[in-house]
């Protein structure tokens, strides 16, 4: 019998052929098979699939990956070998195809669970595959097989810095010390302490990376702009200035120191440089459109920046017409002249041309609310959902709308989502307690008002809200009291407000003190339908049963679909 042949041999050979004409771009590893004693027949069958291997080796060599995926799989069909699994998975990524590649990838690593290269392999397409859970299962699999692996550590790095930042700054930080000072390890742990908000670390991080390139400009700046998040302004200063004496012309140095000047409240400073900037940047937008920021941020201090704002939008609206900033700011503008009608024209046509920018999209739908345009705001909410699907607050918006219409279901649907990206907003839980409040779900109601003072203790329409609940139902009276007063103290004027704690001490049976907190409420010409009947309640309460019939009365008038008080009306009594 004569001596069988592997695939490394024959691969090599054929290879070397084919890289002498062509470079190849996808040339899988040769697979490797123990040496072993074989039939004449099971050498006929190796035969034939190490063909086939070279001959997809030879497609791939030519960027043919359907051909060569074909000649792979018919190799497969008689040597199941890790090393053809690779090499087909190589080729479906190649065709964009990541679902059958992880497939085969898979396959690989679980016939040669050690080997690096098919790990690293599939954590690749599983990272095109947008997977990183599952890539990051690889590399730790992969650090594990070989803790020296730099490479491995680094992108292990790389997938944790979205969803675990500590994780992935503890491995940077690991390898800085084993590796010495690198620029991409400096710069990878810069960007995860700016994310962590550590700005201190940042700065240290930054710092380094210039003592490996002392001339880098951006870097000098970047270091500067994160002094100062560091509240470290000297030292930002110290830089910014030193760099506008080597060149007084560069406009974002200019504009980095002046944004500094203003964060330290030295507005003669930055306004000084601000209209520098604008002098020399006439014709450049960008520059144009961040003195008009810079202008707008000054307006709360200085109103007469308001129009000067207002001249550089206009401005770079015609200059960048297809860049919805400059219309975010001319509505915002607009809005601060009680021109709403403006407003929305401008925060449309920024939705439009910016439709990323979420807060053109609550503006919009701000300006629809208080317009009692509900439905509107809907339909306005729904686009941003789209353009804008994780900012909390087009759902909160599409929440408080179906609770005007009543719409009980898509309320729960709208805050839930809302709770789900900003588990910690006061405005939500505590419109999404009352909404559970009236359908009479008191267990979810109670546990989200909870929530909600737990995190403002002094939020006085959640404590209106919640203390009216509870004397409603006749349950924890005193602390009741306790919340509608805070309320009160609060809004003194605020008829709801009164009605909650007049109704309070009408539970309380204090019908006194209630006829005057609920003759408060009325008095403030706010009253709604069911502040006049509590009233009528009261009197009745009091023995007068021709005031609280005048009060029903006047409910009844304001409410002809309340049906309980038609009755009430009908028969004169409670």
């Amino acid at each position: 019998m004569r001596p069988t042949t592997t695939y490394g041999t024959l691969l090599v050979l054929g290879l070397a052929i084919v890289a002498g004409c062509s470079g190849t771009k996808n040339v899988p590893a040769p697979p490797k098979a123990a040496p072993q004693q074989h039939t004449a027949l099971d050498e006929m069958r190796r035969d034939q699939a190490m063909k086939h291997f070279i001959d997809g080796a030879l497609y791939d060599s030519k960027e043919d990956y359907a051909r060569a995926i074909l000649e792979y799989q018919e190799a497969l069909k008689i040597d199941n070998n890790p090393a053809i699994h690779y090499a087909i998975s190589k080729d479906y990524s190649a065709l964009g195809k990541h679902a059958n590649a992880a497939d085969h990838a898979r396959q690989a690593v679980k016939l040669d669970s050690a080997n690096i290269t098919y790990r690293e392999n599939l954590g690749d397409i599983y990272m095109n595959a947008y997977q990183p859970e599952l890539a990051a299962r690889e590399y730790e699999a992969i650090v594990r097989l070989d803790s020296t692996l730099t490479d491995g550590w680094y992108n292990l790095a790389r997938i944790y810095q979205a969803s675990k930042p500590l994780r992935a700054l503890e491995i940077i930080e690991r390898l800085l010390e084993r590796e010495g000072d690198n620029w991409d390890l400096l710069l990878q742990a810069a960007e995860l302490n700016r994310t962590l908000g550590r700005y201190d670390r940042a700065a240290e991080d930054y710092a380094r990376m210039l003592e490996l390139d002392p001339g880098n400009k951006p870097l000098r700046r970047q270091l500067a702009e994160t002094y100062g998040r560091a509240g470290k302004f000297d030292e930002a200063v110290k830089i910014l200035e030193s760099m506008m004496e080597a060149d007084e012309n560069d406009p974002e140095v200019v504009a980095t120191l002046a944004d500094l000047y203003l964060d330290r409240n030295d507005f003669q400073k930055a306004i000084d440089l601000y209209e520098k900037l604008l002098q020399r940047g006439r014709k450049n937008p960008e520059v144009k459109l961040r003195v008009g920021i810079a202008y707008y941020g000054m307006i709360p201090r200085d109103s007469t920046f308001l129009a000067k704002a207002k001249v550089i939008f206009e401005e770079v609206t015609k200059e960048l017409p297809n860049d919805g900033r400059a219309y975010l700011h001319l509505g915002s503008l607009a809005l601060m002249e009680k021109r709403d009608s403006a407003a929305a024209v401008f925060f449309e046509r920024a939705t439009t041309l910016s439709e990323w920018n979420a807060d053109a999209w609550v503006f919009l739908g701000n300006i629809y609310f208080e317009r009692g345009q509900y439905e509107k705001v809907i339909e306005t909410m729904e686009r941003a959902q789209k353009a804008v699907p994780k900012d909390y607050r087009v759902y909160l918006l599409a929440g408080y709308s179906y609770s005007q219409l009543g719409q009980t279901a898509k309320v729960i649907i709208a805050l839930e989502k809302a709770l789900g990206l900003n588990p910690n907003d006061v405005n939500a839980l505590g419109t999404l307690a009352l909404t559970y409040d009236g359908l009479d779900q008191f267990q979810k109601s109670d546990s989200l008002y909870e929530r909600a003072l737990a995190l403002d203790p002094n939020s006085h329409l959640v404590l209106n809200n919640y203390g009216y609940s509870l004397s409603e139902r006749g349950i924890q009276l005193d602390r009741a009291l306790g919340m509608a007063q805070r309320a009160v103290a609060a809004e003194p004027k605020n008829a709801s407000y009164l009605d909650t704690l007049g109704w309070v001490f009408y539970k309380l049976k204090n019908f006194q003190e209630a006829a005057r907190y609920i003759g408060d409420a009325i008095a403030t010409g706010q009253a709604s339908s069911a502040v006049h009947e509590h009233m009528g309640d009261i009197y009745f309460q009091l023995g007068d049963k021709t005031k609280a019939m005048e009060f029903w009365q006047k409910a009844l008038d304001m409410n002809r679909t309340n049906q309980a008080l038609k009755e009430k009306v009908q028969r004169g009594s409670l």
